[in-house]
């Protein structure tokens, strides 16, 4: 037991108080890296917390717009269902009348005007009257004398 001098009980007790040193110090450089790293994480908490709040404002903007959009929806919904009433009641109305029994000349200007016009120019030729064309062409007589001073010219 003489092995355990004072100076060895002296050594053991420096080298306990350095472990003790080193510990603490470790723990502060800890402490100090936590508070960084918690700073750090705060931030980040931050703008996600700010980057969610600007989401949900979006989103309620967003649902806004939907819930009108529905609305115009409905809308248009309901007056195309009145557009087609409308157009049926019409065309109802329009297959009671009786049909009138058109010209030949008047339902050929109808299907296409060119032939009219054709007409026009073929029966001036022949030296018929303006009133003559117009009534076998089916065109006023002011376009029958237009026709004839532009084949004049």
């Amino acid at each position: 037991m003489t092995s355990f001098t004072i100076e060895f009980w002296l050594i053991l007790q420096m080298i306990i108080e350095i472990l003790l040193c080193g510990i603490i110090i470790y723990y502060l450089y800890y402490e100090k890296n936590k508070k960084e790293r918690s700073g750090l994480e705060k931030e980040k908490l931050k703008t996600l917390i700010d980057s969610l709040h600007r989401l949900v404002a979006e989103s309620e903007d967003l649902d806004k717009k939907h819930q009108e959009v529905l609305k115009l929806w409905e809308k248009i919904e309901r007056k195309g269902t009145a557009i087609e009433a409308y157009v049926d009641y019409y065309e109802r109305e329009l297959r009671s009348f009786p049909k009138v029994n058109q010209p030949e000349e008047v339902s050929d200007r109808m299907e296409s005007g060119v032939t009219c016009y054709e007409k026009a120019s073929r029966l001036i030729e022949k030296g018929l009257s303006v009133g003559e064309i117009a009534q076998k062409v089916g065109l006023p007589q002011g376009e029958v004398e237009l026709i004839m001073n532009l084949k004049r010219q």
